[in-house]
């Protein structure tokens, strides 16, 4: 009797097997192309050797590859693609060497420095991909900082690039070879962790038709740099300064068609109330078609709430500006954060 159960159970099994595999026969190539697109890269080499049929699916497919863990067999699972099919690739671990200049292809690009090797370092340096439009590196080496922003700034190695992100290993400014290059027309968006006031004029002579640009001074604006050629085209500003309201000043004058504006940094001196007067006062007036503002604006002070409805009242787009409150009389004035950040590099014991 058990074995005629168990002869029962394994028909009903293959009756169910073989009505599933009947189903996906019948289903249009079109429908399998969709479905196999939300399917994981690493799932698909279950389907793989089904059929010719579906061989061919995969084998049309766009993939996107991310690079996480370590086991060299988990990478045996790239061998069922060809490189132009991959569109989107990440690496955020150790990796076996991908030839790059194959991927043809590949539209977004996110990698890590830190698990390259020197040879896998030196590739991104030198291949062509004509179609790529996003570019985002983290923990850039010092060897790598130069030859990376020049391959950048001239758009020849990545013409069809819009968005561009840029994170050093260590606190150190990104800097260009000097070398006379067409500017790269191509580039809407950049976001660099560290750029210096003595080289701003050429990133934005570079870069003609930069939309949004994303940076930290860590220096003051120095009065020595006698002229800045405005930019026209950059609307979107997200910026951390030495002194957020003097450099700001200045940084706006370059950027007089800005319609959004993040500014962070310390407040100097104590009176918050005189610091943003001043601001509403140059905002108005240099920015005028300004319509989103956020600020992360750090003090030591021992201002009550009053000076916060006082502030809102200064400009319109002052509205959302909140007063937090750390430790002793640490005090952060926000408009995006509903926190006071502990341990922010601008606290005082």
């Amino acid at each position: 009797m058990l074995g005629d159960h168990c002869k029962n159970e394994f028909d009903t099994m293959s009756d169910s097997l073989s009505s599933n595999l009947f189903q996906l026969e019948g289903t249009p190539n079109e429908l399998l192309l969709e479905i196999f697109q939300y399917v994981n890269p690493i799932d698909l080499r279950s389907f793989e050797g089904l059929n010719k049929r579906i061989n061919c699916i995969i084998q049309a497919l766009k993939v996107n590859i991310v690079v996480r863990c370590q086991e060299k067999d988990e990478f045996n699972y790239l061998s069922i693609f060809t490189p132009t099919q991959i569109v989107r690739l990440e690496i955020r671990n150790y990796c076996l060497p991908l030839k790059l200049n194959v991927m043809t292809e590949l539209r977004s690009f996110t990698l890590d420095c830190t698990y390259l090797s020197n040879e896998q370092l030196d590739q991104i340096t030198k291949i062509r991909l004509l179609r790529l439009e996003w570019l985002s590196i983290e923990n850039v080496t010092y060897d790598l900082r130069t030859p990376l922003l020049d391959v950048i700034s001239r758009g020849e190695h990545f013409p069809s690039l819009k968005t561009c992100q840029i994170k050093s290993r260590h606190h150190y400014n990104l800097e260009n070879n000097d070398s006379k290059s067409l500017p790269n027309n191509a580039l809407r968006s950049l976001a660099i962790d560290t750029w210096h006031w003595s080289q701003l004029d050429w990133l934005l002579h570079q870069l003609p038709n930069l939309r949004r640009f994303e940076t930290n001074f860590g220096k003051s604006y120095d009065s020595m740099i006698h002229y800045v050629q405005p930019h026209l085209l950059i609307t979107y500003l997200k910026i951390t300064l030495n002194d957020p309201l003097h450099d700001l000043e200045t940084f706006l004058k370059w950027t007089p068609n800005l319609t959004r504006l993040r500014i962070r940094g310390k407040i100097r001196g104590n009176d918050v109330l005189k610091h943003f007067e001043k601001m509403a006062e140059f905002l108005s007036i240099l920015v005028p078609r300004l319509q989103h503002f956020d600020c992360e604006l750090y003090c030591y002070t021992n201002d009550n709430e009053a000076h916060e409805l006082i502030i809102r009242q200064l400009h319109p787009i002052f509205s959302k500006i909140r007063c937090l409150s750390g430790r002793a009389q640490n005090k952060c004035y926000a408009t995006d954060i509903m926190i006071y950040p502990v341990d922010n590099e601008y606290e005082c014991e």
